[in-house]
């Protein structure tokens, strides 16, 4: 397999990290979709005749008070606002696979390799095919400049020559990926050591 052939694993089991998310130090403690939490029910508010709007600083009040807690979470992870965590599916997704260990060739959640967690994750929550390993995936996407990265967006590195991982985008220098060492998780491109390796970033034509 090509798809991060060059990254040496870390052994860990999947209990030392299923439940500690992470990304530089900041740790926290995220439900798994196996039992999705009851989704939070939004009140509708009436605006009274008399006053022609809401204060808009209320209703972004109001939505923040409306936010799941794993929204909070992640708008952490992030470092972005609460209200910019809009795609709950991609984050339930991100939930149910987090910190499944790293395993080349592997597709499940006992384990999973970089190009077949971007590939079902793509599958899952925007119903895109691509192809199964991260050099195909980016022959696959249109190259774009890194500056113009968006959700949804592919990041592909290398070790020693030619792509051997992909992630995928979220939002403020954040993607999420199979990591040899901690498995699925979030980390940031610019660590030294992600800076380092990066490669180029790719767009899928017609992404939602």
């Amino acid at each position: 397999m090509s798809s991060c052939s060059l990254f040496k694993p870390i052994p860990r089991t999947q209990s030392e990290v299923k439940g500690s998310p992470f990304i530089e130090n900041v740790v926290l403690s995220l439900h798994s979709t196996k039992a999705k939490e009851k989704p939070i029910e939004r009140t509708n508010v009436t605006i009274p005749s008399d006053k022609p709007s809401q204060d808009p600083s209320e209703l972004t009040k109001q939505e923040i008070e409306y936010s799941s807690p794993s929204a909070f979470q992640y708008a952490l992870m992030l470092d972005v606002e609460v209200e910019k965590i809009k795609n709950s599916k991609l984050f339930e997704y991100i939930t149910q696979w987090w910190g499944t260990p790293y395993r080349i060739g592997g597709s499940s959640l006992e384990g999973v390799d970089c190009s077949a967690f971007v590939k079902g994750l793509f599958s899952e929550t925007y119903s895109i095919q691509l192809p199964r390993t991260s050099r195909e995936q980016a022959d696959f996407s249109q190259e774009i400049s890194k500056e113009i990265l968006r959700e949804g967006d592919l990041v592909f590195f290398h070790q020693r020559k030619g792509i051997s991982h992909v992630g995928m985008y979220l939002s403020n220098n954040k993607f999420v990926h199979a990591s040899t060492s901690m498995g699925v998780i979030i980390s940031d491109l610019n660590e030294p050591y992600w800076n380092k390796r990066f490669v180029k970033a790719g767009r899928i034509i017609n992404f939602p």
